[in-house]
Order: C-alpha cells, then sequence, then structure tokens
C-alpha cells in the first residue's frame, strides 16, 4: 500500500539504498514506476504494508513501513531485498553495497569506497565539515536527525588529525 513518505511516522521502520552513481531522468521515471508498483503489492503475511518511498539527489532510495498496524516480517523484508537487486540488474547500479559510502558535496553526492576514506580524510580531500550520508538509519526519526552527518561528529572523525 504505498503512502506519502511525507505522513510516515517518526516511528516507521526505514531502509536507504544509495546507488553508486545518479540515475538518469529516463531512469528515474522508470525507478519511480517500480517502485509504486512495488509497494502497492508489498505484504507481509498476504497483509498489504502501509509504506510508502523517496528519492534523494536522484541517487538514493528511501523505503520506509508504518509498522503501526502491520509489520514487516522476514518474508516481506526479503522480496524488498530482491526489488532492489532486480533495479541493480536492470540499470547496471549497486544499491546493497555498504562499503560505498556516500559524501554530500556541493548538493552531490560523491560515493568514496570505505577502504579508501582514511586516505581522503587525511590528504583533504573530504574535509572535517562535509556531509556524510549515515545510511545506517532505520526509523523516520533517525532519518530526520541523523542522515546527515559532518564528518567530525560520524564515525569518520577518527581519521581527522
Amino acid at each position: 500500500m504505498n503512502h506519502s513518505f511525507d505522513q510516515m511516522p517518526d516511528d516507521a521502520r526505514l531502509w536507504v539504498y544509495q546507488s553508486n552513481r545518479k540515475f538518469s531522468s529516463l531512469e528515474l521515471d522508470d525507478i519511480n514506476s517500480s517502485l509504486r508498483e512495488f509497494l502497492a503489492s508489498w505484504a507481509a503475511h498476504e497483509t498489504a504494508l502501509k509504506s510508502a518511498y523517496t528519492l534523494y539527489y536522484d541517487q538514493v532510495i528511501v523505503l520506509a513501513v508504518d509498522e503501526s498496524s502491520h509489520g514487516a516480517s522476514g518474508c516481506s523484508i526479503d522480496a524488498s531485498v530482491a526489488f532492489m537487486k532486480s533495479l541493480e540488474q536492470t540499470y547496471a547500479i549497486s544499491l546493497l553495497d555498504r562499503t560505498q559510502i556516500g559524501f554530500l558535496i556541493d548538493q552531490e553526492i560523491r560515493v568514496l569506497n570505505l577502504s579508501k576514506i582514511k586516505e581522503a580524510i587525511i590528504s583533504h580531500k573530504i574535509k572535517a565539515e562535509d556531509i556524510i550520508l549515515n545510511n545506517s538509519v532505520s526509523s523516520v526519526a533517525e532519518f530526520k536527525k541523523s542522515w546527515y552527518q559532518t564528518v567530525n561528529q560520524s564515525w569518520c572523525k577518527k581519521y581527522i588529525a
């Protein structure tokens, strides 16, 4: 059951899927259509989930489920992951690779591999005041409060001299 993301309660469960690249305008149209179709049929134990999605920076997909009426189950979560894998294959993108870390610089997401972050901070390619995207948030409230973090307030602060 597709709802407006803005209407999701703060305690709604949430998943962030960041692409390794920006979607083209044609891809965005197709991805929006696919997401609406998926959410219209997304269910847990044959009960429709009150769910919503939004896209950020033409590169990040955020799914939310209001579990006040019916919670997401293991099977429904598996279905969402399978859906994301299908998007990966269709568009030759990576949505599930958690070693790809997003930084918001000049309103654009720049993705760095986890293994390159220390070097980028030490060499000042990434600065203490730059924004890192905390894709581990798991509720709408967390998303609103701490999706954006400055590098010096994130787990990366240990690399700042």
